[in-house]
């Protein structure tokens, strides 16, 4: 995103798409080759998870995709590091809690519940800090 021509216009088409163009970007190119590169990255990731699951459904993706989103929210929307922060941190809120509530409950109940917790972060962070770990915060204009 930082370093590549396709990611530099990328993020200036994102900013502005009609001064992008005028910088010599085609904002039409570089928005198709953004579908194209989410679309393969999104099949590679469903055929692994359908490989690791030994099954595959319509609904198969709404959890990871979720649980994204929850990630991405955790680490600040609009700031790639932070989303990576924010599932790693998320990964490890969710093992550790599933962890301790399995202890409690002798096994029974840790498993189960391991998806709570990364709606429960989801509620805490938007709650207390709406922008995520590294958003910026966003100022009112008068």
């Amino acid at each position: 995103m930082n370093y590549t021509r396709l990611g530099r216009a990328m993020r200036a088409t994102s900013e502005n798409p009609r001064v992008a163009a005028l910088m010599g970007v085609k904002p039409d190119m570089v928005i198709s080759a953004t579908f194209i590169i989410g679309a393969v990255l999104a099949t590679i990731a469903g055929i692994m998870y359908a490989s690791n699951y030994g099954t595959v459904q319509h609904t198969m993706g709404f959890l990871p995709g979720l649980k994204a989103f929850t990630a991405a929210v955790f680490g600040g929307i609009g700031n790639l590091g932070g989303a990576v922060l924010g599932g790693i941190l998320l990964g490890l809120i969710e093992a550790i809690g599933s962890g301790y509530i399995g202890i409690a409950t002798g096994g029974v109940l840790g498993s189960h519940y391991s998806d709570i917790f990364a709606f429960i972060v989801l509620i805490i962070i938007l709650t207390l800090r709406p922008s995520g770990l590294l958003g910026e915060r966003v100022a009112d204009r008068a």
